[in-house]
């Protein structure tokens, strides 16, 4: 019995190869119209993953089973990728960030498929191997707890907080796109909180600079400076309370070394 996680990510690798630095625009662009462009991908998804089989070792190329799964692995690809060209195209679902996810979901899916067949292990044995001790249970629900409470709970307190300064800044024409200082703010939280549970406070300031850079062309007005550096001050504030308290969580001590 071939082992199932070599199998899966040799079968990954191969598919983010094809799927996206090797596929080329004109694949892109006609997968959906052409049979000659679908072809040519799944010719690249299928050479592409052998080759990363064959480097895993102990996969068997001179193997009806092994290529019958391939062939079915690169078919249901291809059947996937038309689906969804038929779909976007005739405006039955929009072409969005998460018709993207969907699609690359079901990629997946295909490729577990493949990999527990190839490896002859049974969904039993693998549910088995992914068993989470009741530790590490607790671990995920209090990181979980603090991201959450910390980026987008956070996000309602600053706003809160804010409200008063926000009203006399909203008075004034902004070219800043809807929502991306909501969106900011929820990235440059997440980050600092990473930063901080990575013990690099260096990257934090890196986050920080960046940020203020992007902005410094505003900080001539002064309303807008003592708005900004407030909210991000209180940002900040919020981000690395909650990466000591995941520090704490998670080695039991605290040291940014």
């Amino acid at each position: 019995m071939q082992p199932f996680l070599p199998v899966f990510m040799a079968l990954l690798l191969g598919h983010l190869l094809a799927d996206f630095p090797l596929q080329s625009g004109w694949i892109i662009r006609n997968k959906g119209r052409k049979i000659s462009a679908l072809l040519l991908h799944g010719a690249m998804h299928y050479l592409l993953m052998w080759a990363c089989l064959a480097f895993a070792g102990h996969v068997l190329f001179f193997s009806l089973w092994n290529e019958t799964i391939l062939v079915s692995c690169v078919a249901l690809h291809l059947a996937i990728d038309r689906l969804k060209s038929f779909l976007t195209a005739r405006r039955i679902v929009p072409d969005r960030g998460w018709t993207f996810l969907a699609d690359q979901c079901l990629h997946l899916g295909v490729l577990v498929l493949a990999a527990l067949l190839i490896a002859r292990t049974h969904l039993a044995e693998l549910l088995h191997a992914m068993r989470i001790s009741s530790a590490a249970r607790m671990l995920i629900l209090e990181t979980a707890a603090i991201y959450i409470g910390v980026v987008f709970g956070g996000g309602y307190l600053i706003r809160y907080l804010t409200r008063g300064l926000a009203a006399d800044v909203a008075a004034q024409p902004s070219p800043q796109l809807g929502n991306a200082g909501l969106y900011i703010g929820w990235l440059e939280r997440a980050l600092v909180i990473t930063a901080m549970v990575m013990q690099s406070p260096a990257l934090v300031g890196l986050i920080l600079t960046g940020k203020s850079i992007a902005r410094f062309p505003e900080f001539r007005e002064v309303r807008f400076a003592e708005y900004f550096l407030i909210g991000t001050l209180l940002s900040f504030s919020l981000s690395v309370f909650g990466g000591v308290v995941l520090l704490h969580l998670l080695y039991g001590t605290i040291s940014l070394r």
